[in-house]
């Protein structure tokens, strides 16, 4: 029976309960969608459509014209030969398995579709998540009482549960890869405790298992592999010893690593069978990637779009921390020191490093185990202090935790914008509970999602031309005069790519983006069947081209006659300054037919 005096035990329990009830108050009917989808993909595809490889997604088109479930299948990837294989790794669907079956058996049970989707399947979906939330948390407050005493675990579990966000990413979004992740990561961390007082087996088993499905979930987060390498590493005589320990139990760690392949083997066997290869990258997006010498660290702790500390500032505590960490628990600090930097330095590197619609900084969740036990050093420290520093910190804690959950209450009611906020806006709304439309203006661009690009307020730009070809000079080859004797450009059957130009993103403008007018004259000979030539768009880098658009140039009246055609390309979140901006006509269909007066006009944001 529990002690009264066990507060950290029933503050795990109200917390459980609290994120439980929010939650269960919070299922929508497209809690598989976007890249949920994609982690759940192999679930219905293997046990309802009976297509396990994914060779055909006839269906899965079919159930997202149903449900609008995503704006485009960007988690269908393919292999060599075109074929569709799964985009993401295997991970989130082996742990949601069990729920999977659930639903399943839910649906039959109770008269819903049998398809996947229906409500069966996304509340069973949305129990096991919360169900891995409370081992996560479980997990977590077991490692915080192992270093501390009741008092600072329990300050420690309120702090990062509601003082962060991690509220909103293991609630309404916990069926994403940092609900599995952090628990994942919690189990590696306490377990690395428990093999290094006691080098048994099943704790040596437990780390390298859960090192084995963090790798499925998301091989980026395999870095926390280097926390149980270093752990009690904090001299080169501490580092003999390690090693002589882990020569010492090399038999476990053969068993361990055997273990680890049988559960990544579902993930090798599908590459080999779709590929040929045991491994394979199936994240073809040269638009995002990992880019290590180039990472995003100020933006990504800083910036008003995504900033961790601008958005969780009581963070900081847990960053102070390490300093005494250093201070009280160097066994642990190099550990916890390097896991911390190389992730971090992982997570500021990706291309994309506002992470999507997430709130403040969504992958840096998963460090929060080790940055609890940090923050839970710091509260030691301030033990020790005066009663004024002790006040202040309290205080301090209590506004960082009321503008957290208020400005998370200002994502949810579509206040601070998820994509697109700049620090102007963001002081314009700053503990606002309305936004003014004028306010709205100082958003960074709108972006449709599904590719759309409709350019509808040229008035806040302004233009300049970055090519005209007008094709006046007849001696020109390729050069000839229509039936009227105005000069114009003979494309022939034989040309399928026509003037192609290639320009680095940097020398169009020093803004985040650019509209790209296309007008062309086309004009099409009686009789002309064949497919209409495109224009195609597209940024370049070494990789390959991201955010096509290749709009046809389709004709709208009787041929032998010039018609005039205006094409708006957006450019996308460029990934490096340098990519090149790529356009050209297509003649993907090998006809003959003239072209004229062909311009390409550039439109930057203006300042006001």
């Amino acid at each position: 029976m529990k002690s009264s005096k066990d507060i950290s035990f029933f503050v795990l329990i109200a917390i459980v309960a609290i994120l439980s009830v929010y939650r269960i108050s919070n299922v929508s009917n497209k809690e598989i969608s976007w890249d949920v989808l994609g982690y759940y993909l192999p679930l219905p595809a293997t046990f309802i459509y009976d297509e396990p490889l994914l060779n055909e997604i006839d269906w899965l088109r079919e159930i997202n014209d149903k449900n609008n479930l995503t704006g485009t299948l960007y988690m269908v990837s393919s292999n060599g030969k075109g074929e569709p294989m799964y985009f993401f790794f295997f991970g989130m669907a082996i742990l949601f398995l069990p729920f999977f079956f659930i639903g399943h058996f839910a649906a039959f049970l109770f008269g819903f579709p049998v398809d996947g989707f229906s409500p069966p399947y996304q509340y069973s979906m949305v129990v096991g998540g919360i169900i891995y939330t409370i081992i996560g948390l479980i997990f977590l407050r077991k490692i915080l009482r192992y270093f501390f005493s009741d008092g600072v675990t329990a300050i420690v579990l309120l702090i990062i549960v509601f003082s962060t966000n991690y509220t909103n990413h293991l609630t309404l979004k916990n069926l994403e890869t940092v609900n599995l992740l952090f628990m994942l990561n919690s189990i590696v961390i306490w377990y690395t405790i428990k093999w290094h007082n006691n080098q048994k087996l099943k704790y040596m088993a437990m780390i390298g298992s859960s090192l084995a499905f963090i790798a499925l979930v998301k091989p980026s987060e395999i870095i926390i592999g280097l926390l149980p390498l270093f752990w009690n590493v904090f001299s080169k005589e501490s580092f003999k010893q390690k090693i002589s320990l882990l020569i010492a139990n090399k038999n476990q760690i053969f068993v361990t690593i055997g273990i680890g392949i049988i559960i990544v083997s579902p993930q090798i066997i599908y590459w080999i069978i779709k590929t040929g290869y045991p491994l394979y990258d199936t994240y073809k997006n040269p638009g995002v990637g990992l880019d290590l010498l180039s990472p995003h660290i100020i933006e990504s702790l800083f910036s008003y779009r995504k900033g961790w500390l601008i958005y969780t500032p009581v963070m900081i505590f847990s960053l102070i921390g390490f300093y005494i960490v250093y201070k009280k628990n160097r066994n642990i600090f190099f550990a916890c020191i390097i896991y911390f930097l190389i992730s971090f330095f992982i997570i500021a590197s990706w291309s994309e490093w506002w992470y999507g619609a997430g709130f403040s900084n969504r992958p840096v969740i998963s460090i929060y185990p080790v940055l609890a036990i940090c923050l839970g050093y710091f509260l030691n420290y301030l033990r020790q202090r005066s009663f004024v520093w002790k006040v202040t910190f309290i205080l301090v804690v209590l506004f960082f935790t009321f503008l957290n959950q208020f400005q998370w209450w200002q994502l949810r009611s579509y206040i601070l914008d998820p994509y697109r906020t700049t620090s102007e806006y963001y002081w314009a709304t700053f503990l606002k509970t309305s936004v003014q439309e004028k306010d709205k203006e100082l958003l960074l661009v709108k972006r449709d999602f599904t590719g759309k690009m409709n350019f509808d307020n040229k008035e806040d730009y302004k233009s300049s031309i970055f090519q005209e070809l007008t094709f006046d000079d007849k001696s020109q080859e390729g050069v000839v005069a229509d039936e009227l004797g105005n000069s114009c450009y003979q494309v022939k059957s034989n040309q399928e790519y026509i003037l192609t130009t290639e320009v680095d993103f940097w020398k169009l403008t020093d803004k985040d983006h650019v509209w790209v007018v296309f007008t062309i004259d086309v004009k099409y000979p009686a009789g002309f069947e064949n497919p209409k030539p495109c224009l195609v768009v597209s940024m370049n880098r070494k990789e390959g081209n991201y955010n096509y658009f290749a709009p046809e140039m389709k004709s709208d009246s009787t041929h032998n006659r010039w018609e005039r055609y205006q094409f708006e390309y957006l450019t996308p979140e460029i990934r490096n300054r340098k990519d090149d901006l790529k356009f050209y006509i297509w003649n993907r269909g090998k006809g003959d037919f003239l072209i004229d007066n062909f311009k390409v006009e550039i439109f930057e944001k203006k300042l006001y």
